[in-house]
């Protein structure tokens, strides 16, 4: 190889290592906490985040049984207990009230669980309610009563049955708005239907997306609801929605690269009508968050792959207005409680560094040869980024319209002519790498391949 060929080789080398990124963003990742197991237990499962931060949820403790616990930044780990087998939360306010059922030998036994106060059997007081699986911030709760029919009570306790039909109420407001499941017959065949109760409409079937089923799992200040919705004619596959009053129930879209082509379900709403859930994602089940701005987002790849390999999350089941989600997943050799905070950062993308394996084209005997690029690429979000060659510069190249010396035949590989003109100093294709990320921020990398002028041999 000549020093002009060697000298070519080397300057394509160190282009090779240069990256510019050209879509870097300003995006929302979370930090992600894992909260403690309760002692002696190695599972964990949220139901519900305050305000504050606060997380409501069940795990098994160091009897093996399921217990019901509170968390807090300023308490830490509380242990609500059980009557006698198990207990299980199902709801929690702003101000850290938990509610859920208690068993014991015989029967299941509704509770509260005041911030700050002690554990309270409600049967005495409601022996009517089966379950109550919310509470609002005045104190209304919602839930099912022995004869699976929705409820609701007032501030003043005040016990109210919303139909005769089978149904339970799973979230209610400080409005006293209930979302629920209802039944259209006694013996609780399909197809089962979403509702809405208000003061003024009483409750109201929601429908569905696409026929068959959906249910409702949340509602907000604001009345509106969200949930799932699936089956139908055409079988749809469970799709999420969200439904403001007034107006038809919108399907929440899916992921584009869910492996069972989308399935997802809504768990919870915040007032600003963003909903967590989960749903098929990238090779597993993952949690979503859909927002007005972004539409429907995997959480997973808004978390740093160094935390994913602390907490592996696959379940939102909480968002307060400050966005702070509760999720679940495998933490070390559990399957426990994260809380994620988010927070904004620059971000410029994918890392490559890319070669190729016919850096340097000689001779300049006008074939077409093909170009291999390697981009290695790293993410600090998504392990497995997507690269392509998007455009190739070629220095002796026509100024506009197709390059006959020119193909990209695959995302990473391209066909260039090993020709040169015989005067100037050699020819040089600068073949343009974009890597992009499940975040959708770009990053674009430089790679060189030269056809050298030896001008050791003849010209052509």
């Amino acid at each position: 190889m000549s020093n002009h060929v060697g000298r070519f080789a080397l300057i394509a080398f160190l282009l090779a290592g240069y990256a510019t990124p050209t879509t870097a963003a300003t995006v929302r990742v979370y930090h992600v906490e894992p909260l403690p197991f309760l002692p002696g237990g190695s599972y964990m499962i949220p139901i519900a985040i305050n305000a504050n931060g606060d997380v409501a949820g069940s795990g098994i403790a160091a009897d093996g049984r399921i217990h019901a616990y509170r968390w807090s930044a300023t308490s830490g780990l509380e242990d609500l207990g059980r009557y006698g087998v198990s207990s299980m939360a199902w709801g929690m306010n702003d101000n850290g009230d938990v509610v859920g059922t208690s068993w014991d030998a015989d029967f299941p036994h509704p509770f509260i669980a005041p911030r700050g106060g002690v554990v309270t059997d409600l049967m005495a007081r409601y022996p009517q309610i089966l379950q109550i699986n919310d509470i609002s911030n005045d104190g209304r709760m919602t839930g099912f009563t022995w004869q699976w029919h929705a409820f609701r009570t007032q501030p003043d306790g005040t016990f109210q049955e919303l139909t005769s039909n089978f149904s339970f109420g799973a979230r209610i407001n400080s409005s006293g708005q209930v979302a629920g499941v209802i039944w259209g017959d006694a013996a609780m065949t399909e197809p089962r239907h979403a509702f809405r109760y208000t003061e003024s409409d009483g409750l109201v079937d929601l429908g569905t997306l696409h026929g068959g089923w959906s249910g409702a799992t949340a509602i907000n200040s604001s009345a509106v609801v969200a949930g799932w919705s699936g089956g139908g004619p055409e079988n749809v596959p469970t799709r999420a929605f969200r439904l403001k009053p007034g107006e038809p129930m919108q399907d929440l879209g899916v992921l584009p690269w869910g492996f069972m082509g989308g399935a997802p379900a809504a768990y919870a709403i915040n007032a600003a009508g963003d909903v967590v859930g989960a749903t098929d994602g990238w090779l597993s089940w993952t949690p979503f968050l859909y927002t007005d701005a972004d539409g429907m987002i995997d959480l997973r790849f808004h978390v740093t792959t160094a935390d994913r390999l602390t907490v592996s999350i696959d379940s939102a089941y909480g968002i307060n207005s400050s966005g702070q989600i509760v999720a679940s997943g495998a933490i070390g050799y559990g399957y426990g409680t994260a809380r994620l905070t988010p927070f904004e950062r620059e971000f410029g993308g994918p890392v490559a560094s890319p070669t190729v394996d016919n850096p340097v084209l000689s001779p300049p005997d006008n074939r077409m040869v093909m170009v291999s690029v390697d981009p290695h690429v790293t993410d600090e979000f998504d392990p497995e980024p997507v690269c392509r060659i998007t455009h190739v510069v070629n220095s002796e190249g026509p100024a506009e319209g197709p390059d006959p010396d020119v193909s990209i035949d695959y995302f990473l590989s391209v066909q260039l002519r090993a020709t040169r003109l015989g005067s100037g100093p050699g020819r040089t294709y600068t073949l343009e790498l974009s890597c992009s990320d499940k975040l959708g921020v770009t990053s674009v990398t430089d790679v060189v391949v030269t056809v050298p002028h030896d001008r050791g041999q003849s010209q052509p």
